[in-house]
């Protein structure tokens, strides 16, 4: 095939689309022969590996069925010792790429997921397929060219969105604000100031990044900090965009606003808790965020569309299988339950999944619980005509709290921030809640005799930033503190077990628990 640049050079604008966005024209029968036909190509490589023999123990697999009764769920630990220590041999096919993640709440600092050239590929070809559509208007409708300037703030190498900038040079040209030679000396605030420095300067056309960061940067601009010294511009274009701003901040005595210096075509925003930032973006920078969602693990794996009203996923990236909220129920219950899936021919309106992937292409993730949930919001796009199921990306599993998509804080890590304070043995439950379009974690703690509740949050947070770099940048990045601190009587949690037999689960209990415990209080 050729490669976009080569495409875009000839105006085959149409022959594009196809070849990118065709997946949206798909139904579902079509969407499920697919998955099926790249499941079976993908067992295939597991039979001849040791790490898919391991999942596969010797079973002959004919159906999907099948498939989903022989291999179990897994978790990242089944993979960690073949994977942090890189043994490629046992692996389904040759990685490319090692690719880094944090492991909050894991035995190890970090984790890692092989990429293989194809995975490469595949991964790339998605990513490609989500900034056509962040500049597009309608079916068939884009404004991506060649040499758009890209302002890219996501992080670096070794992390997955790291790579984009390397492995999109083989399809297409763009500007990177700042190069790439320049990002990799500079960290991901000192990218992300150079970067919008240099898009006063030159003008920019799109951005990749986080939502948070994104809200953060048009606060910035909104209360004059950023603004304080233009630049002077390098082209007409951008001149006059400055000469605007100039009159409209010294004459007129109003605000600026990112949207009054920069005109993007599009915006491509990842991260938790992107749907909640999308309004401020608009606001700030004048254009509707494109939202993906994907992970290190499972790369792409679903995007909105034009009408920026529900994810459409890929059909060639990851086999999709769904845990309904019933199921998980079930298992929060009794640990040792086993949960069925369904897959995406059978997901429902209305309801939650935990989505579980295997990865296709020569991956090493087999049933993998990534960790994400999503709601089946409607049974096809009306308003973009595209008849495949639509979710709403909702949250992490509910014993992790991410925070704008900077930190995933763990029950072990809130522990270790008591003990480290010498607080052993506290009482206290854990919920994600959204207040001014932030997100915040909301402990509920049993008092504490001659410690105030603002001594003690003080004494969390200190201890919460010193564990976790990415709590200490949600303070210095993104400017806000996102604990609050509720302080219950004593007696109320061991009441609660005594009422209803069982612990009160610490990390975001489910509605009816909680409610049941604040009745109690």
């Amino acid at each position: 095939m050729s490669t976009l640049r080569e495409m875009l050079y000839n105006e085959d604008y149409d022959k594009i689309w196809k070849a990118y966005l065709g997946f949206l024209d798909l139904s579902v029968d079509e969407f499920m022969d697919i998955q099926e036909r790249l499941l079976f190509e993908q067992i295939d490589l597991l039979k001849k590996s040791v790490l898919g023999q391991k999942f596969l123990q010797g079973n002959e697999i004919h159906t999907i069925e099948e498939f989903k009764r022989v291999v179990p769920l897994t978790t990242y630990e089944d993979y960690a010792d073949t994977l942090l220590n890189k043994r490629s041999d046992d692996l389904p096919s040759q990685p490319l790429h090692w690719v880094q993640t944090t492991w909050k709440g894991g035995t190890k600092p970090i984790k890692l997921a092989p990429y293989s050239e194809t995975m490469v590929l595949e991964h790339t070809k998605m990513f490609l397929s989500s900034l056509i559509l962040s500049t597009s208007k309608g079916r068939d409708h884009f404004t991506l060219r060649n040499h758009d300037k890209f302002l890219y703030g996501m992080a670096p190498l070794p992390y997955l969105t790291g790579f984009a900038p390397y492995i999109l040079k083989n399809e297409i040209d763009f500007e990177y604000l700042p190069s790439t030679k320049e990002a990799e000396e500079l960290d991901f605030k000192g990218r992300n100031m150079r970067g919008f420095e240099l898009a006063m300067k030159h003008g920019a056309d799109l951005f990749f990044g986080l939502s948070s960061v994104l809200v953060k940067i048009g606060e910035a601009y909104e209360s004059g900090s950023k603004t304080k010294k233009l630049v002077m511009p390098s082209n007409f274009k951008q001149a006059v965009k400055l000469l605007k701003a100039l009159y409209k901040k010294n004459i007129k005595k109003e605000a600026l606003l990112p949207k009054d210096l920069f005109e993007f075509k599009g915006i491509v925003c990842g991260g938790t808790d992107s749907d909640t930032y999308k309004d401020q973006i608009k606001h700030y920078f004048g254009i509707t965020p494109l939202e993906i969602f994907g992970g290190t693990e499972s790369a792409a794996v679903a995007t909105e569309t034009w009408s920026r009203n529900g994810l459409t996923f890929f059909p060639d990236v990851n086999f999709l299988e769904f845990i309904p909220d019933t199921e998980l129920a079930k298992e929060r219950l009794d640990p040792t339950y086993k949960v069925d899936t369904v897959l995406f021919n059978q997901i429902e309106v209305g309801k939650v999944y935990e989505l579980v992937i295997t990865k296709l292409r020569g991956g090493a993730f087999v049933r993998y619980r990534i960790g994400d949930m999503m709601q089946c919001i409607s049974m096809r796009n009306e308003e973009d005509d595209i008849n495949l199921p639509q979710v709403k990306y909702l949250d992490r599993v509910s014993n992790i709290i991410d925070l704008s998509g900077f930190t995933r804080l763990t029950k072990q890590v809130i522990n270790d921030a008591f003990k480290l304070n010498r607080y052993h043995d506290v009482h206290w439950v854990a919920l994600k809640e959204q207040g001014d379009q932030k997100p915040y974690i909301h402990l509920y703690i049993e008092e504490i005799d001659e410690v105030t509740k603002e001594m003690m949050k003080e004494k969390l947070n200190e201890k919460l930033k010193k564990i976790d770099q990415d709590y200490h940048d949600i303070h210095e990045m993104l400017g806000y503190d996102p604990l609050k601190i509720t302080y219950v009587q004593k007696g109320m949690f061991s009441l609660y077990k005594e009422t209803y037999q069982h612990e009160l689960s610490k990390m975001n209990p489910s509605k009816e628990e909680f409610s049941n415990f604040i009745n109690l209080i």
